[in-house]
Order: structure tokens, then sequence, then C-alpha cells
């Protein structure tokens, strides 16, 4: 997949099986599960948090209302650190499938998610070295200069091994569907497009969520 991605791609397409792609994602999903268990049971996944609050005293929400946000996310993090690649994995599998068919392409379902589950391979690394220098962070100081610089880092990371994925999507499924790369790129546009009408449909239920825990939280 590192050094012959394109054939790698065009194997796993050609075999028309979801198999492939579902190794790849277990691997990821196990993976990012215990790396969040690791920083909820280290504390450091309710450091982060409290931080981004505020100092105790000084946040704007309610008493009691940060410690409830605090709970529900050390069990929320793990959760959905375990069940994200999968959920993600078939929306771009589905969503990629049905874009590819505007442009023509042909190739059954089980194709498409096999190439789209082995792209998910660099968020492996990815995970991995992002996890480690967020470690190296906190023994520094999120503060301080360094640590600031760090956390830049850990974005810039996390940016360049998403391009790769979209770059790896783009190659399998013009494999898979029988397409252009221009085409396989025109459908990868237009999935971003509803995939990201999904978050914001998801964002604003957690929101709703929020508020409605920080009501309940809020003394009477």
């Amino acid at each position: 997949m590192i050094w012959s991605p394109v054939r790698t791609l065009r194997e796993v397409a050609g075999r028309h099986s979801a198999l492939p792609g579902f190794i790849v994602v277990a691997v990821y999903a196990v993976m990012s599960l215990a790396i969040s268990a690791a920083f909820v049971l280290s504390g450091a996944t309710r450091r982060q948090l409290q931080e981004g609050l505020g100092r105790p005293g000084q946040s704007a929400l309610p008493p009691g209302v940060s410690e409830t946000m605090a709970r529900t996310f050390e069990i929320g993090a793990p959760i959905a650190a375990l069940l994200s690649p999968f959920l993600i994995w078939f929306l771009v599998s589905l969503l990629m499938q049905l874009a590819t068919r505007l442009f023509g392409g042909t190739g059954p379902l089980s194709s498409m998610l096999g190439v789209v589950g082995v792209a998910q391979a660099p968020f492996i690394v990815g995970g991995i070295l992002g996890a480690l220098l967020s470690v190296l962070q906190l023994w520094i100081g999120a503060g301080t200069p360094f640590g600031v610089a760090i956390g830049y880092l850990v974005s810039l990371v996390g940016l360049a091994f998403f391009v790769w994925y979209v770059v790896l999507v783009v190659v399998g499924a013009a494999q898979a569907r029988g397409v252009g790369y221009g085409e396989s790129a025109g459908s990868c546009a237009l999935s971003c497009v509803g995939l990201g009408g999904l978050i914001i449909l998801l964002v604003m239920v957690a929101g709703i969520g929020i508020f409605i825990v920080a009501g309940a939280a809020a003394p009477q």
C-alpha cells in the first residue's frame, strides 16, 4: 500500500470482496479504541477537556455541568473511536458508489467497500504518530510554547494523512468502478458534500444533546 498503492488497490478491487477493507478498518478501529481508552484512563482526556472549558471557577457553564460533560465525553470518546471508522467506511463507500454511477461507473459495492476500507491504512500510521506526539505534548505541557507547536504539528500530521486517504479513495474508486481519475475525483467531491451535510446534522444533534445535559444539570 505504501510503495505501490495503485497496484494494491487494483488487486483489492479485482477480488470483488469487502473483506480486505474490513480487516484494515477493524485494525484501525481497535487501535483507536486502545489509544482513546489509554488517554481516558490516564486522565489526559479529562485534563484536555477541562482546559478547553476553562479553569475551575472561571467557566461560564453552570456548576456540575463541566463534570457531567467530562464523564459523558470519557464514556463516549472510546465508543466513538471504535465505531467511527466503520461508519465512515460504510458511508464513504456508499456515497462513492452512488456518485460514480453518475459518471458511468460499474462494479459491485463489495469492491468499493474493499478499496475504501484499505484506503484507511494511512490512518493507522497517522493515529500512532499523533498519539505519540500528543503524549509528548502532555509531558512538556500543552500551554508551553513548545507544547503549542506540537499541537500544530499534530494537526498538520492529521491533515497530511487525511489528504493521503482521499487520494487513495480516488484511486481505489477508479479501479473499483472502471472510471477515470478525473471522474473519480468528481465523485469524491460530490461525496464530500453529502458527507459534510451529514456531519453538520450530527453536530447539530450533539449540540442539542449538550444543551439538554447542561439544562438537566443546572441547579433549579
